[in-house]
């Protein structure tokens, strides 16, 4: 009997028997068709029980393609031997990415090593005198956002094209705070 043949003698075969199905059950299906509101299956056993996985019962990430075999939650058994599915167990189930995401979220906060940020303050003042408390204020939340090696590669970056007249940056200031007085 040929592979037609036999389509067609299932196609055209009495299937009144029940399916085995029952809501919450895993079934690896294949994805046979995709539209603007679903994807089209069928199961991959002998039932060959056609059935839908509408767009929202797609977790938000996960991509189907034709022919791709997934497993699918049984939703809904309908009389006329077609099958509700969904993918959305896929979510809830933990994966490499929402482990990492869960480790890091148990990490305690990284702290700003106070030693070090003393050590970068004290270089910056011998390069440039006073350092106010509002510099400091921003050292620190810099070296909390870039770490201390990221920072201090940074700022020996920066130093030595870093063209400094302190005296027209305090001139700057006076006159725009002279301005402000009158």
């Amino acid at each position: 009997m040929s592979i037609d043949e036999r389509i067609d003698k299932f196609l055209h075969s009495d299937r009144k028997a029940p399916l085995p199905y029952a809501v919450g059950d895993i079934v690896k299906v294949r994805i046979t068709r995709i539209m603007d509101y679903g994807a089209f299956v069928v199961t991959k056993d002998e039932h060959m029980a056609s059935g839908l996985i509408h767009i929202s019962q797609i977790p938000d990430g996960v991509t189907v393609e034709v022919n791709q075999v997934i497993d699918a939650e049984v939703r809904q058994v309908k009389e006329d031997h077609k099958v509700e599915f969904s993918l959305m167990h896929m979510d809830k189930r933990d994966n490499p990415f929402r482990l990492l995401e869960n480790v890091k979220n148990e990490l305690p906060k990284k702290e700003v090593p106070q030693d070090e940020v003393d050590q970068i303050i004290q270089d910056l003042s011998k390069e440039f005198g006073v350092v106010s408390e509002e510099s400091k204020t921003i050292i620190k939340d810099m070296v909390r956002e870039m770490g201390v090696y990221q920072f201090t590669k940074a700022m020996m970056r920066t130093l030595p094209q870093f063209q400094r007249d302190l005296v027209y940056h305090f001139l700057k200031e006076l006159s725009s705070q002279g301005r402000e007085h009158l």
